[in-house]
């Protein structure tokens, strides 16, 4: 009988099945047969491959261990234990391409010293590139981001003024304008002067008026008005021009050369009287208008920003508590008011620097202005409180706030035993903090609450001696100087 033909080799035998032998396939045709051996033990196989210069590297036949070590040099051991888990697969083998690979990546590697070397040098070329490269990018990237914040603020400013009616805006400047216009008057100041009007040669030439103006604003239905002392100061005769057009003399009921204010008083109805607003309360940069007659173009009204707050203008007057504007202000506004956004008196115009605007004027506050309006209304003069004390700033050493603009006012001798601050108990070298609560910044603040504050007044100061804060209380004196200045 024919025998059945041998089945083929498979990468699997009957053997390996029953645990005797295993056989694996080299992946390139060759079979490589082995016995089942303790899963333990480690096989170690070799395979030869020849590399001839100028000709391709086929496959080769493997062998198993054991060959001579002349072909050590072509081959590559591998190192394959068996275990139960792997008996069944494939062993792999180096591929010639594999070992130049390999070879190729050692010969990278070099000497370790050298790639430190070339790392260092990397690294110190890249902080130097950042050195001058960097604030160059860093600069532009802030002048980026400014220039497209330009540009939002741009385009939402655009937008803005597109859905903002400016119609509203101007309705509101008229409206300021026409609560504080009517209270607002002219004034016209006429002095006798023995002047000749032909030729100083010719004898019997008549004398003339020499007239001189201002401004002034109504404070009360009665026909009280506030005005600069400095306006009407040697006039023989007053005369009122209304906002309706109406002309009225006007009589002197006082006057303070120290604040130059002056208070007038007018015989006319329906008049219509400014309200009193508070200069304490309006901060910097809030906007204010002017309302008067500058060169004699009567109720002239101008606009612009409160610059600042407690200005000494003269040196030599330390009772002056000055408010800085840019609003404009020439000859003829003096007298008039400085209005806030409400219409209300904030401040009486009087002084400007040099002798015509230069974008800095200067108004008394109206916490002053009242004060001064209410003493000279009632008794037609001011009678200055005094506390008796000689002053001095406080030295440098002894300020315990961190607030330096707020130092206070240092007592440095005592006028005599009757002053009111004799009286109340204090003494050289107490550092004066505060006046009814209001905190003195210097000695100049200091002499104008005071200066302010009428004879016979009671007041409270906060002291500090020692380092230990005390309050007194003071009854002002008259002042030997001062007082009743007309």
């Amino acid at each position: 009988m024919d025998q059945p033909p041998p089945e083929k080799p498979t990468r699997e035998t009957d053997r390996d099945r029953n645990g005797d032998a295993a056989e694996l396939s080299s992946g390139e045709g060759q079979t490589i047969e082995f016995e089942q051996l303790d899963p333990t033990r480690t096989l170690i196989f070799h395979r030869f491959t020849t590399t001839d210069s100028g000709d391709a590297c086929g496959p080769t036949d493997e062998s198993e261990a054991g060959t001579d070590n002349d072909s050590a040099a072509h081959s590559e051991s591998r190192l394959v234990q068996i275990t139960p888990a792997n008996s069944h697969r494939s062993v792999p083998t180096a591929r010639p391409t594999q070992i130049q690979t390999r070879q190729r990546q050692q010969a990278r590697r070099g000497d370790p010293v050298l790639n430190g070397l070339v790392l260092l040098a990397t690294v110190m070329a890249i902080f130097a590139t950042a050195r001058f490269v960097l604030p160059s990018i860093v600069e532009e990237i802030r002048y980026a981001q400014h220039r497209g914040q330009l540009r939002a603020e741009f385009e939402v400013a655009g937008e803005g003024l597109r859905n903002v009616s400016l119609d509203t805006l101007s309705q509101a400047y008229q409206m300021v304008t026409a609560a504080a216009g009517p209270s607002v008057v002219h004034i016209d100041v006429h002095r006798i002067a023995h002047q000749s009007v032909i030729h100083p040669l010719i004898p019997g030439a008549p004398s003339m008026p020499i007239s001189d103006q201002g401004s002034g604003v109504i404070v009360d239905v009665e026909g009280y008005l506030l005005t600069n002392r400095h306006v009407i100061a040697g006039g023989d005769e007053i005369t009122v021009t209304l906002s309706d057009g109406r002309k009225t003399l006007a009589t002197v009921v006082g006057s303070d050369s120290l604040t130059d204010l002056a208070v007038l008083k007018i015989e006319a109805s329906d008049l219509m009287p400014i309200p009193w607003g508070d200069s304490e309360r309006i901060r910097v940069g809030s906007p204010v208008w002017a309302i008067g007659s500058p060169f004699g173009l009567d109720r002239t009204v101008t606009f612009g920003i409160l610059s600042g707050k407690h200005r000494v203008v003269r040196a030599s007057d330390r009772y002056q508590d000055f408010m800085q504007s840019d609003v404009a202000v020439n000859p003829g506004n003096s007298g008039g008011p400085l209005v806030d956004a409400r219409g209300t008196l904030i401040g009486i115009n009087t002084a400007i620097v040099g002798d015509t605007y230069q974008g800095v004027s200067f108004s008394i506050p109206s916490t002053v202005a009242k004060k001064i309006y209410l003493q000279l209304r009632e008794s037609g003069q001011i009678d200055r409180g005094w506390l008796g004390v000689s002053l001095a700033e406080v030295p440098e050493e002894r300020l315990r706030d961190h607030n330096h603009r707020v130092r206070g006012a240092m007592i440095v001798a005592l006028a005599d035993d009757h002053s009111g601050a004799a009286k109340a108990g204090l003494l050289p070298g107490d550092i004066v903090k505060t006046v009814d609560t209001i905190q003195i910044r210097d000695v100049d603040h200091l002499m104008q609450v005071i200066g302010n504050s009428m004879a016979g007044t009671g007041i409270q100061l906060s002291i500090l001696r020692d380092d230990e804060q005390l309050d007194f209380n003071v009854s002002l004196g008259h002042h030997p100087d001062l007082n009743r200045n007309r």
